[in-house]
């Protein structure tokens, strides 16, 4: 008998909850960019990628930044500012860049070398540059 009542009130349940649901939108619905927003903003950010452009992209079409940001960067066109220098005034370097460098001082295919630390890759690109 109970398990009758529980199935009987689940159904309930269910019926009134989708009732209250009727008639709301789902946000998968919502087009949060038109066609012609896109390209307006593809337009202007191809032609000056940089952080005021963003910002002004924001402020025309009454967005935060970081959705711009996002939408760019689902259509492939977005380009990260790069970071200046680290804490100790150092030039930033990627591991990629240094591989780079010692495959091309080495003349040699190294795939397996992006897996050191960057310590040691800086140690090795010393070696091999003289």
């Amino acid at each position: 008998m109970k398990k009758v009542l529980d199935i009987l009130t689940f159904g309930l349940y269910n019926r009134r909850i989708n009732k209250q649901t009727l008639g709301r939108k789902n946000m998968a619905d919502s087009v949060n960019y038109t066609a012609d927003m896109v390209a307006s903003m593809t337009e202007q950010y191809e032609a000056e990628p940089t952080m005021a452009t963003v910002e002004a992209l924001a402020s025309q079409f009454s967005k935060p930044k970081r959705s711009i940001i996002s939408k760019l960067s689902n259509i492939g066109i977005y380009v990260p500012a790069s970071k200046g220098v680290t804490k100790s005034g150092v030039p930033v370097v990627r591991k990629e860049e240094l591989v780079a460098q010692i495959q091309d001082a080495l003349e040699a295919e190294l795939p397996s070398l992006t897996k050191a630390t960057k310590a040691d890759l800086e140690t090795l690109l010393g070696l091999v540059a003289n």
